[in-house]
């Protein structure tokens, strides 16, 4: 094959079409609303902020981190979680610092998922979701919340376990409803 010769690509991505983000990052510009969908502000970084992250650079605090993220961070983590709700964690073997919540969804269902597991999630949800399974080869099922509440619906949850499922996505606050969980 020579490089003159035509190449085909096939990407194994799952086909997500047009995200959640895109919709809203171009009605709030359509509306000049402040998009508040990806932590994208209207106001400028606090110069603390930039103050700070520039002081460091300088002092020599800019190489790649360790891969589970900074020991010192890690363990401030730990404790904090030990200090507010009793449980301990291991820093160094039960605590992974990701650059976003995204990362480590995909890094959590990466490690978990396989060909035709299933993952049990609730809707609406969080975009990525659906396509990160999808790209592990699993099978996700969403389950509605129920409305107006965003309850979960714990007899249909029941009923969708399955020898096949590997993982139940829960988060609260739920996003996108911003739903908090109880132990009701």
């Amino acid at each position: 094959m020579s490089l003159k010769t035509p190449v085909a690509i096939h990407s194994k991505l799952p086909d997500v079409g047009t995200t959640i983000f895109s919709v809203i990052g171009q009605l709030s510009a359509q509306h000049q609303a402040i998009n508040l969908s990806q932590g994208a502000p209207n106001f400028p970084c606090d110069p603390a902020l930039v103050d700070s992250v520039s002081r460091a650079m300088q002092e020599g605090h800019n190489q790649y981190a360790a891969m589970m993220g900074l020991p010192a961070l890690r363990d401030a983590l730990a404790s904090k979680v030990q200090a507010l709700y009793g449980q301990q964690y291991d820093a160094a073997s039960e605590v992974l610092i990701t650059g976003s919540a995204s990362q480590g969804l995909y890094m959590a269902i990466t490690a978990l998922v396989h060909q035709g597991d299933e993952v049990i999630f609730f809707e609406p949800a969080f975009d990525s979701y659906a396509p990160v399974v999808r790209l592990q080869g699993g099978k996700p099922i969403g389950l509605k919340l129920q409305v107006p509440s965003f309850a979960i619906d714990w007899d249909q949850l029941r009923a969708a376990i399955t020898p096949r499922t590997r993982m139940i996505i829960i988060n609260t606050p739920h996003n996108p409803s911003a739903q908090v969980l109880t132990p009701d």
